[in-house]
């Protein structure tokens, strides 16, 4: 639709952004659980500015997701460097918890875990983000993460 392409699960129901358009936008990938699984893209001059590299660009994410408000014990499990459709891309997992709510009696914090794969694509001109946040030790979205950054093409 917009010059890329990704294999989700049958399970997924998408849902676009309706201010999206080829250039910027975001689609969530809903599972009837209520997970999600998120890919933004926007124009790569306008981040290139900031950032050399899909591992730059991953590097600032984190550190903002680290300063989050609701966010203690972050801690970078995994980061690589996946070779993807003639580009290199920064897969990365966190883990952290999720701070309860304060004014509601016995909340607790939540363990949670993150992934992402930052990717930079001067072909399309294009920057891409694919990301989820699930509870802790739920791998099933890890692997279903992993089939979706697989059969990304960004051009």
């Amino acid at each position: 639709m917009y010059g890329f392409r990704i294999d989700y699960p049958e399970e997924c129901r998408v849902e676009f952004n309706s201010k999206s358009r080829r250039e910027a936008g975001d689609v969530a990938f809903r599972f009837p659980e209520n997970a999600r699984i998120y890919l933004s893209w926007g124009e790569l001059e306008k981040v290139a500015k900031r950032f050399n590299s899909a591992e730059e660009h991953a590097n600032y994410s984190l550190e903002a997701m680290q300063k989050g408000k609701n966010v203690k014990n972050f801690e970078r499990v995994h980061r690589d460097t996946i070779p993807t459709h003639s580009h290199k891309g920064t897969l990365t997992k966190v883990k952290f918890d999720e701070k309860g709510v304060r004014f509601i009696p016995g909340s607790k914090d939540l363990p949670r875990e993150a992934y992402s794969f930052h990717l930079h694509c001067d072909k399309s001109n294009r920057y891409f983000i694919l990301y989820t946040m699930t509870p802790a030790n739920e791998l099933r979205f890890g692997r279903i993460m992993d089939s979706m950054r697989e059969s990304f093409k960004c051009h």
